[in-house]
C-alpha cells in the first residue's frame, strides 16, 4: 500500500514548535523533525514523509503527491485542528 505519513500545512503565521503543532509566537524559532510521523513511515515499505510546516509547503504543493497514494496518515492536533479538516477534506476530494 502506498502510504502518504502527512505533517500537514499549517495556519498562516505558524512559527513550529519542537514536535507540536500549537499556536504561538516567539523570537527562537525552530522545527523539530515529526518522530510521530517518522517512525511508522520507516517501517512501511514505499511510504513517503512530508513534513510541511517548516518548509511553509501549502496544499497546492503536496497535492501532486497525493495522487500517488493509497493511504494518507495526517498529524493534527487541537489548535491547528480547524485547519487540519480543511486540508482532509481537500485531500478527500
Amino acid at each position: 500500500m502506498r502510504t502518504l505519513f502527512l505533517h500537514p500545512p499549517s495556519y498562516d503565521g505558524f512559527d513550529g514548535g519542537a514536535g507540536a503543532r500549537y499556536q504561538m509566537k516567539r523570537e527562537v524559532r525552530s522545527f523539530w523533525y515529526p518522530t510521530w510521523l517518522a517512525q511508522p513511515a520507516a517501517l512501511v515499505e514505499g511510504s513517503k514523509l512530508i513534513d510541511a510546516p517548516p518548509h511553509r509547503l501549502k496544499f497546492d504543493a503536496i497535492a501532486p503527491e497525493l495522487n500517488n497514494r493509497d493511504l494518507v496518515v495526517m498529524h493534527t492536533s487541537t489548535p491547528s485542528f480547524k485547519a487540519d479538516v480543511r486540508t482532509a477534506e481537500r485531500i478527500k476530494t
